[in-house]
């Protein structure tokens, strides 16, 4: 994309929770987005709403409510998954706006039951508002497609760019060194990998990710840290530096998700490109991230499934080399970010 200022008629605004320098996958790429509409002098605006989205309070509805009252009719508003899966009470007030949603994943992936259930009602709802829908994988735009019946020429794939990370030499340690990157969150279903450290010996895990996000989670892994006498082998971090990062990744004999339900998977993207031996929960987002040469999936949640997968493959030339041979590129930020707002400029 050209360099110089970009022209546009329309007023557009990017509306998102929280704060945006939380290092979490769908921040960093939204930051991203920001920065490089920034650089090329596309008039993006951000505006940033309460934390306590996607379960806002009435107060954070009725402000939202009062911004929408005061942006010109003909905006286009881009509309952060977590805030658009949540604004079915003001769904009236978008009419007269052009509305583009990033959908990292739909909200009913995230939880069970009849909260699953009340997202999925909502986003059947609010998916047919928009004029574009964003997503940021080809099997999630299959998903709304199969899922909500949206035209597919409606829905966008613009996936996250992966910023090279160093990659650092380090010798080899006695015990064998598993890493994890992710907020501390229930779909990421660190409680299950935790469990799993029962039994394995001579090994160390380390948790990368914001541990504040479900505080209750949290203190729910660290109860089963301690009554399993594991804290000796378990270490968080809490928005660590990309040096750092960077460490830990090169550091790992494995990198390791359990996640129930990615987006992407950044955290996986970054491990493959640092050639690091993956075991993962297999779905069809990962695999499409992914790809199959050398990476290790685990198909069930079964107790000591992923331990005997672990022990498995200490020893696996032949799995090494396929991971040597596994070709999948990944865009730069720049290329995401350009291609994010080539997608929508064209509202």
């Amino acid at each position: 994309m050209n360099k110089r200022s970009v022209k546009h008629n329309k007023p557009y605004y990017f509306i998102y929770p929280g704060d945006i320098n939380t290092k979490t996958g769908g921040y960093i790429y939204e930051k991203n987005i920001l920065k490089r509409a920034k650089k090329i002098k596309f008039n993006l605006k951000a505006i940033k709403l309460s934390d306590s989205f996607p379960f806002p309070k009435k107060n954070d509805l009725k402000n939202l409510k009062k911004i929408l009252e005061k942006l010109p009719n003909n905006s286009v508003l881009i509309f952060d998954g977590l805030v658009f899966e949540a604004i079915d009470s003001v769904i009236n007030d978008l009419d007269k706006f052009e509305i583009i949603a990033l959908i990292h994943h739909p909200l009913y992936l995230e939880f069970e039951g009849n909260r699953s259930q009340i997202f999925l009602k909502k986003a059947k709802k609010l998916y047919k508002k928009t004029k574009k829908i964003i997503v940021t994988s080809h099997n999630t735009k299959k998903l709304i497609f199969d899922k909500f019946n949206i035209n597919q020429k409606k829905i966008h794939v613009v996936e996250p760019g992966i910023a090279k990370l160093r990659k650092y030499k380090f010798k080899k340690e006695k015990n064998l060194n598993l890493l994890t990157v992710g907020s501390i969150i229930e779909r990421k279903n660190y409680h299950y990998l935790i469990n799993e450290l029962r039994y394995m010996d001579n090994i160390k895990l380390n948790i990368v990710g914001d541990t504040t996000r479900e505080s209750k989670y949290y203190k729910r892994l660290l109860k089963i840290i301690s009554n399993h006498k594991l804290s000796d082998k378990i270490k968080f971090y809490n928005n660590v530096s990309t040096d750092l990062l960077s460490k830990l990744y090169s550091k790992c004999d494995f990198y390791v998700s359990v996640s129930k339900y990615e987006g992407f998977g950044m955290s996986l993207a970054n491990a493959l490109q640092l050639k690091k031996m993956i075991i993962t929960f297999k779905t069809k987002t990962i695999m499409d991230t992914l790809k199959k040469d050398g990476i290790i999936y685990l198909n069930n949640f079964k107790e000591k499934s992923l331990s005997k997968l672990i022990q498995k493959n200490l020893i696996n030339l032949k799995n090494s080399k396929k991971l040597a041979k596994n070709n999948r590129k990944f865009i730069t930020p720049i290329q995401s970010g350009d291609l994010f707002i080539k997608t929508i400029r064209n509202a």
